[in-house]
């Protein structure tokens, strides 16, 4: 904390506003029955809206994607059980586990991204006084920029598999849920777009960039995947739902 108030000339920087400690305080008022059940989610939105660095764009795309990945699990359960797609049954039961499994996923990534800031921040505080410690500040300094290129790379990958769910609930779930598919859809596109930024935002600040050239070629494929499935998306709200599309 004091490393980032130093680093990022943050004045008015206080440890309450560390994202982990805020939301560790919201879910302490819920659980203890003082506050809304949306407590912790518009205290999250609150901390973004600080005029701090973390959580940022790397916390609010994994948080999109989450949010993304219960839509999908939504229309898994409006299908499931449902006479008229008993054919799709099993397959609807497969995605609302993923989906789950994948929501669960990127809310801990939203804590995570702002951990991983903390990380470098850590590094940056490490004494310089010498030589020696200043290689090994340089060599932590490295270390933690490309963890910090790695976890958005994660909430990248399960985007993209938040996507891949959304095209199945799109094609055969619920038809009076088409929508809600589609805008999951949206937000895992949404976070697969912040996610990348994020990833090459720390690789483009390593001193050696080559170090993150592999994370960038994942997200790269990653990317490709994406469009593709688009493409099969927009397919099946124009012939499944009718709908006319710009």
């Amino acid at each position: 904390m004091e490393a980032a108030r130093w680093y990022l000339q943050l004045d008015q920087f206080e440890p309450e506003q560390i994202l982990e400690q805020r939301l560790t305080a919201a879910q302490a008022k819920n659980e203890a029955g003082d506050a809304t059940s949306g407590a912790a989610a518009d205290d999250f939105l609150d901390a973004l809206a600080d005029g701090t660095p973390a959580p940022g764009g790397g916390s609010a795309a994994a948080y999109a994607g989450a949010a993304g990945a219960a839509l999908v699990a939504m229309v898994a359960r409006l299908t499931i059980g449902k006479k008229k797609y008993a054919a799709v049954d099993a397959q609807m039961q497969a995605v609302l586990e993923r989906a789950e499994s994948l929501r669960a996923f990127l809310q801990e990534a939203v804590v995570q991204d702002a951990e991983a800031f903390k990380v470098v921040m850590d590094a940056f505080r490490l004494p310089k006084d010498t030589l020696e410690q200043q290689a090994e500040r340089k060599a932590a300094i490295e270390s933690a920029t490309l963890g910090a290129a790695q976890a958005p790379l994660r909430v990248a990958e399960k985007s993209v598999e938040v996507l891949d769910l959304a095209s199945q609930v799109i094609a055969v779930g619920n038809l009076n849920a088409i929508s809600d598919g589609a805008s999951g859809a949206a937000l895992a596109r949404a976070a697969l777009n912040g996610s990348g930024l994020n990833v090459r935002i720390n690789v483009n600040s390593l001193e050696t960039p080559q170090l993150g050239q592999p994370l960038v070629d994942e997200l790269v494929v990653l990317e490709h995947k994406a469009v593709s499935l688009e493409s099969e998306i927009r397919q099946q709200l124009q012939l499944r739902g009718k709908l006319s599309l710009p």
